[in-house]
């Protein structure tokens, strides 16, 4: 009787964390094995000298000139030398001329330093001024409305007071009593004779 084949494991799916460490191991593995590809190919290169024959000719020869037979002769180190010598040989009037223009240039270059540093220092001129003004202008006019209406609000608010409080003292006057229950004629008098004495003014 041939065994019961098992059942595969579920595995569990990856979560992102997972998944991008798995994604980066693979792109080193990847790197790794391409750099040592490349230097595997570099030692072949360096072993196997494929430089073809003309171009060491043409490379590797020694220099070469034509002497007063019309001959041509491999060039010596020290004809070589001697000619560089001989072309870098300047005459004490040309150095001195030389010397002179490089103290003008210094002096120009100097000269251009000291403009560049003062005109840093000046304060640039700013693209949005007029922006800004309008900007601060509004500002200034939003900050004035404010304190109006703040004003304003607390007038309104003193004088609402104010007249709740001479209601409370009108009412208390006009709704007085005596002990025995009746109202007090005098202070109602009093209220009648202030608010005609208003009416008039």
């Amino acid at each position: 009787m041939p065994p019961k084949p098992q059942p595969k494991k579920h595995r569990k799916p990856l979560t992102p964390l997972q998944r991008k460490q798995q994604k980066r191991k693979y792109e080193l593995i990847h790197k790794a094995t391409v750099k040592s590809q490349y230097y595997k190919t570099l030692n072949k290169e360096k072993d196997a000298d494929d430089t073809p024959d003309y171009v060491k000719d043409i490379f590797g020869a020694p220099e070469r000139t034509i002497d007063n037979n019309g001959n041509v002769v491999e060039l010596k180190k020290e004809e070589v030398e001697e000619e560089e010598e001989e072309e870098f040989d300047l005459d004490q009037e040309s150095s001195e001329e030389e010397e002179e223009e490089e103290g003008e240039e210094k002096q120009r270059l100097n000269k251009r330093q000291k403009r560049i540093e003062a005109m840093s220092k000046l304060p640039k001129p700013n693209p949005f001024k007029s922006q800004l003004d309008e900007r601060e202008r509004r500002k200034k006019e939003s900050e004035e409305e404010k304190k109006e209406r703040q004003k304003k609000i607390k007038e309104e608010n003193e004088a609402r007071k104010k007249y709740f409080k001479d209601r409370k003292e009108e009412r208390s006057k006009m709704l007085a009593k005596t002990k025995r229950g009746q109202p007090k004629m005098a202070s109602q008098m009093d209220v009648l004779l202030a608010k005609i004495q208003k009416n008039m003014d």
